[in-house]
């Protein structure tokens, strides 16, 4: 019987369209209108206004700002697809610390279960237990993995492990043997990689 592949992938603009929520509410919040496209590389910080600064990254764990992000376009589809095929997918993302209960002016956020209430609402198909929460990613054992992080794309090319890095303005300078701008791109990359008889069925997509 042919081994599966043990796919890994990441939740935060892999999945998800986080940065498009995130930079919508620092633009509603500080009058601005900049999008993901002025990043040029990993720190937003020098990219929003200096009256902002450093709070940029306070919206990371904003109450229940991950369970309002949209899935990526094309996502669902071959996650689904790559199940029924028999891959093992693992979900592999990094967790900000929510905040802890505080009396009555408390502001609480729990972005870990915020991740995965998102995951069982969009992704029923992934078992809430295939859910890893993990920032030195290449701890985790699986044939490939699917991020946008630089530092994450680069540490998995130095141990000659098998990354495709999902496109985006902060990545772009970021070398990478395998870069996908969207999920029809990691698909045909995936089915090349460990489905190569069902090669004849790529770029079809249902």
């Amino acid at each position: 019987m042919k081994k599966q592949p043990v796919i890994l992938v990441d939740m935060d603009d892999v999945l998800a369209e986080f940065t498009e929520e995130w930079l919508r509410r620092y633009n509603e919040d500080y009058d601005d209108t900049i999008t993901a496209e002025v990043f040029d590389g990993w720190d937003a910080v020098k990219s929003v206004k200096p009256e902002c600064g450093v709070n940029i990254l306070d919206y990371f764990k904003a109450p229940g700002i991950y369970r309002h992000l949209k899935p990526k376009a094309g996502s669902q589809a071959v996650m689904q697809e790559l199940i029924d095929l028999g891959a093992d997918v693992m979900i592999v993302t990094d967790s900000p610390m929510g905040c802890t209960f505080g009396g009555q002016d408390w502001k609480g956020s729990n972005p870990t279960d915020d991740k995965r209430a998102w995951l069982m609402e969009h992704f029923p198909m992934i078992p809430v237990e295939n859910v890893i929460v993990a920032r030195k990613k290449w701890f985790v054992i699986g044939d490939v993995l699917i991020d946008d992080k630089p530092a994450t794309i680069e540490k998995f090319q130095e141990m000659n492990r098998k990354i495709i890095a999902m496109e985006m303005p902060y990545n772009r300078k970021t070398p990478a043997r395998l870069r996908a701008k969207t999920w029809e791109d990691v698909r045909e990359i995936l089915l090349r990689e460990f489905y190569p008889e069902l090669e004849v069925a790529v770029g079809s997509n249902g």
